[in-house]
């Protein structure tokens, strides 16, 4: 991933590095199949860690520019969302 930064949109490299921020991990994760993101507690999450990467605290905001990259939200409860892209895995992200 390191490599690619250069090349990669902010976003994506801020996203990449909020699944990889241990602090961040009890608001936004990979699922466990590695395929999508989860953020749990999405007002949680819009508070506690999107101020730290970006200069909002809007998770709406967060979630267009998910919608940008080509990300789709594939499960929406009450206290989680979940995205899958199927050039954003868990495997390549790691790298």
């Amino acid at each position: 991933m390191e490599d690619n930064q250069s090349t990669l949109s902010s976003f994506i490299v801020k996203l990449t590095l909020m699944l990889k921020d241990a602090t961040a991990y009890p608001y936004i994760s990979w699922s466990h199949s590695g395929e999508s993101i989860v953020v749990t507690d999405p007002t949680a999450f819009a508070i506690k860690v999107l101020p730290r990467y970006f200069k909002h605290g809007n998770f709406a905001s967060f979630v267009r520019q998910l919608n940008l990259y080509g990300f789709h939200k594939t499960s929406q409860e009450a206290t989680a969302c979940e995205f899958t892209n199927p050039l954003f895995r868990y495997e390549e992200a790691a790298r």
